[in-house]
């Protein structure tokens, strides 16, 4: 498994920039079901060289600089509906349930101690999880997550697509991000995009793209393994599959 990650981190490093699933009408390369989801790193520098800037889907400004991207594209099978996935992302209750493997104590462990949907930016407004009603496209929605490793932290979820086919939701960080009493990334520094497609009857293509902004403390640098596990944590609860299976994405 980590021979197969190096081998996509260094032909992503190579490329010109990560390649988007923008448009539903442009077809996009998944793995097959069952197979290993394509993993790709690109430092701040690369995509500097490369002249990349963000394509308008992801909402991010095209001057916008990015000190680390990390992409993670996969499908899986699934017998329900879109509505069926939108309900595991708006289930934001059970992200404390999530494990992931952490490349720093070298051991499974949880992605949260809490977490809840809220009916605004307030941590203290809590509500019950999302439904997929609540998903529709223009939606901007609010979550509270404690951290196992940054403590308490408010997000936006903003959808700019939803339908039977197709769904695109994006979240950032509202609040502050803190290691202690340092600063590791001011409001919209942790963004983050989930693209899902429904590619046959029964199977759909996730592609996910997380981001730190230029303004990330360098406190936060040189854990893309970290960004890796996590981003592979996220997907195998979409797709269904055992969060903590081995191995994981990134020893």
């Amino acid at each position: 498994m980590l021979v197969t990650l190096m081998c996509a981190l260094t032909a992503g490093a190579q490329a010109a920039g990560p390649q988007l699933p923008c448009d539903a009408s442009t077809t996009f390369i998944y793995p097959p079901p069952g197979a290993i989801p394509t993993i790709a790193i690109w430092q701040g520098s690369d995509l500097e060289k490369s002249n990349w800037q963000p394509p308008s889907c992801t909402g991010w400004p095209a001057t916008s600089r990015s000190k680390l991207i990390v992409t993670l594209a996969g499908s899986f099978h699934f017998d329900g509906a879109m509505d069926g996935l939108l309900t595991r992302i708006g289930a934001i209750s059970t992200l404390k349930d999530i494990l992931y493997w952490s490349a720093t104590e070298k051991k499974w462990g949880r992605l949260s101690y809490d977490a809840s949907a809220l009916i605004g930016p307030n941590a203290n407004d809590r509500r019950q999880d999302f439904s997929a009603s609540d998903l529709v496209k223009g939606a901007d929605l609010y979550y509270w997550e404690n951290d196992t490793r940054t403590g308490s932290t408010i997000y936006r979820l903003r959808v700019s697509e939803s339908s039977p086919l197709r769904a695109v939701i994006s979240s950032d960080n509202v609040t502050t991000i803190r290691k202690f009493v340092f600063t590791l990334f001011k409001p919209g520094d942790l963004q983050s995009i989930l693209f899902i497609q429904q590619l046959s009857l029964g199977t759909f293509g996730a592609y996910i793209i997380t981001r730190t902004g230029n303004g990330t403390s360098a406190l936060a640098s040189g854990h893309e393994e970290s960004y890796v596990n996590r981003a592979d944590a996220l997907y195998r609860k979409l797709a269904g599959v055992k969060t903590d299976q081995e191995p994981p994405a990134a020893r």
